[in-house]
């Protein structure tokens, strides 16, 4: 779907503005869905704390780098928001379940979706939704107009929907479910449509601090979050492995819908997966080594 939408981008057929269309889509109609699919029937579990609390603790992280290069470098405020959205939340679904059963075996798969469903996507619908409403207007808002658009984002009701326990009719779930399935290839679609191969200049710094805090930083800390929780081999390692997840395709499209460097987002989306399919299985052989 990548490369369809570089190709469909430079064929023409399709009008400039498709990326806009798909990701307005996206965020309103296929992100809900998918809420509301991955959060239903969740239960608590305290013995896999660590990998709950990974990604929240990693969020502080990517906030405290960020903005540290920020001041350091005078990044405009668009570019650190791309970097918070883009940085924080990893792809830990659609590549992670997948990849994690591939390098580390069925077994390590729960765990993936606990660090998914618990971490992640609880993270995408608030801190997400929290930079997307402080970061997408040219001054900083009040505090009242980021409390209503974290109210009134779509993904936010959907959370608070999806964790009622309530029994969905049979067509209700088959509806949540093809709508949520199609989030990410059309949303692939959008990035590679949106993708340059050789990012503009201004960039470059952005994404390469991007790509290194994401798929270098970050692992390290979560695999040090482990250990020190003393976590077993198993689970360090899906800790690790699931915190180097590119990019999540959902914060690159929330990104590009709200003006927030666009060009950087497609590029750390991008780019990110392109390198993941490498560094991924080294890391997790790295990690099984180690432990």
């Amino acid at each position: 779907m990548l490369l369809l939408g570089k190709i469909y981008a430079r064929s023409g057929v399709l009008p400039a503005y498709t990326p806009d269309v798909i990701n307005r889509l996206v965020i309103w109609l296929f992100l809900p869905a998918l809420v509301l699919k991955a959060v239903h029937g969740l239960h608590f579990d305290p013995r896999l704390l660590v990998l709950i609390a990974t990604p929240w603790l990693l969020a502080a992280v990517t906030m405290a780098g960020v903005l540290s290069l920020q001041r350091l470098l005078g990044w405009p405020r668009e570019v650190s928001a791309c970097l918070l959205l883009c940085v924080a939340l990893g792809n830990t679904a659609f590549l992670g379940y997948p990849m994690v059963e591939a390098t580390l075996g069925p077994a390590a798969l729960p765990y993936a979706v606990v660090y998914d469903q618990l971490g992640s996507f609880l993270l995408l619908s608030s801190f997400g939704v929290v930079v997307v409403a402080v970061y997408s207007g040219a001054k900083r808002p009040p505090w009242t107009t980021v409390l209503r658009k974290i109210v009134t984002f779509p993904s936010f009701g959907a959370l608070l929907l999806g964790l009622l326990p309530w029994a969905r009719p049979p067509l209700l779930e088959g509806l949540i479910d093809t709508l949520a399935g199609l989030l990410v290839p059309l949303a692939m679609f959008a990035v590679g449509f949106q993708l340059k191969l050789v990012p503009p200049r201004a960039y470059a710094l952005p994404m390469l601090a991007g790509l290194g805090l994401k798929l270098v930083l970050l692992p390290a800390v979560a695999f040090s979050i482990a250990q020190l929780a003393g976590a077993e081999a198993l689970l360090t390692a899906v800790n690790t492995v699931q915190s180097a997840m590119p990019a999540m395709i959902t914060a690159g499209a929330l990104a590009i819908d709200a003006r927030l460097a666009p060009d950087l987002a497609a590029a750390l989306v991008g780019y990110g997966i392109l390198i993941s399919v490498l560094w991924l299985p080294l890391l997790a052989k790295l990690v099984l080594t180690v432990v």
